[in-house]
């Protein structure tokens, strides 16, 4: 599913793809971000920290609808999501950026009440 995430950096990166398709694309990988960090939270310690619930519904919310430009099926995005610890592990310090660049997006704009 890399080249899920790949393929949604490419349509983003479109200059005919447009400000929606970024936005959609960044929703998309934030998502699936806060949604890898929740499956990790939960392996690691079988509890999940109050905010990250908060940071992925607020992520939810600015998923593109299904079939607008850079919006992934529920199948794509269960399959990016378990293929995040490959990814974290081809590239941990660009993985963790763009982790910590999710949540703190979320934070700033008051994902957590």
């Amino acid at each position: 599913m890399l080249a899920v995430v790949a393929a949604m950096a490419m349509q983003a990166a479109q200059p005919d793809g447009g400000e929606a398709a970024a936005r959609a694309a960044r929703a998309e990988a934030c998502l699936i971000q806060i949604e890898s960090l929740i499956v990790e939270a939960y392996q690691e310690t079988g509890r999940v920290a109050g905010p990250s619930w908060f940071i992925r519904d607020w992520w939810t919310a600015r998923l593109p609808k299904p079939g607008q430009a850079g919006a992934l099926t529920e199948d794509q995005r269960r399959q990016a999501i378990a293929d995040a610890p490959a990814r974290k592990a081809s590239d941990p310090t660009g993985f963790a950026e763009e982790r910590r660049s999710c949540i703190h997006e979320a934070m700033e704009a008051g994902a957590v009440p």
